[in-house]
């Protein structure tokens, strides 16, 4: 595997629309049109710690490159991602999207990101396929899979009009419903249509009533004298209610929607005492969405 495999990339060329092509477009924007947040980063190492940052579901980028850093898009690179991803905060990840128990089944894998959880599933023996219509994020988890010797396929197309065969995936895992999807009831026709009747799909989306919800309606009088307080970089434009996700699946059966991902430093200093499992359930960042396809169409005939 060749060391200068960022650079042959040429990512740099318009980096932060390589960052939005893999994460999204932010929450965060200017107010008077300008495309600030199409300005960085500037530079290889910056564009590499902030997708490390992203796809690590920390706050923020490092600001320093330490000396004893992995070097970015190696193996300890993705295992450091890995373990800051899967530990504390997101220790619900493993759980409940399921990473061992879908070993011999053909899971595809949407939505944005570096694919850290999708290898897991490679990990544990299932057969997995990528799919994205972003080049730059398909090289970088083709990467991620290759630096541990692990299978995959890897597809470039638009989520809305997948090139597989009807009912032949077992299982979909959809990492977000907002990553590039203009029309996410058309991607969720494509995942019925792809799935195998009694198929699983997993799918993770932002939160509409997260916890920066409650804090800029509960304590309004801030946004008078800091308009941006309570935006988050991480915190995607696009999010749903649990109302609505169950609405774009209504076509498939025993749902069951939880809700995740929440930092205690997040949390105004009144509501702290609480425990923050509960806290998750009530304010967490993403909606976790588990469901199935009916098996009625197995029997359709008879």
């Amino acid at each position: 595997m060749a060391d200068l495999f960022p650079y042959k990339l040429k990512l740099w060329e318009n980096p932060a629309l390589a960052l939005q092509a893999i994460f999204g477009r932010p929450e965060v924007e200017p107010g008077d049109g300008r495309l600030d947040y199409l300005q960085g980063p500037h530079n290889p190492f910056e564009f590499a710690q902030r997708l490390y940052s992203l796809e690590s579901l920390q706050p923020a980028p490092v600001r320093a490159m330490a000396t004893d850093q992995p070097e970015p898009y190696s193996l300890q690179w993705f295992l450091d991602i890995e373990n800051q991803r899967h530990s504390k905060h997101g220790r619900w990840i493993p759980k409940l999207l399921e990473f061992a128990k879908h070993a011999g089944e053909k899971l595809l894998g949407l939505g944005h990101g570096l694919g850290t959880d999708w290898v897991q599933y490679a990990q544990n023996g299932a057969a997995v396929i990528v799919c994205t219509p972003a080049a730059t994020q398909l090289e970088l988890v083709r990467r991620n899979f290759e630096v541990r010797d692990l299978k995959g396929q890897f597809i470039q197309a638009d989520p809305t009009s997948l090139p597989l065969e009807p009912s032949s995936i077992d299982v979909v895992c959809i990492s977000s419903l907002h990553h590039g999807i203009d029309h996410p009831e058309k991607v969720i026709e494509e995942v019925y249509r792809v799935l195998k009747p009694g198929g699983k799909v997993l799918a993770v989306t932002p939160a509409y009533y997260d916890v920066d919800y409650w804090k800029r309606t509960l304590f309004f009088w801030r946004r008078w004298f800091q308009p941006n307080r309570g935006k988050n970089p991480l915190r995607c434009r696009r999010r749903y209610s649990a109302a609505q996700v169950r609405l774009l699946f209504s076509r498939f059966n025993e749902m069951r929607i939880r809700k995740r991902q929440l930092r205690r430093l997040e949390v105004p200093h009144v509501w702290r005492w609480i425990p923050l499992p509960i806290l998750a359930r009530l304010m967490g960042r993403v909606l976790v969405l588990k469901a199935f396809k009916p098996v009625r169409e197995l029997t359709i005939d008879n």
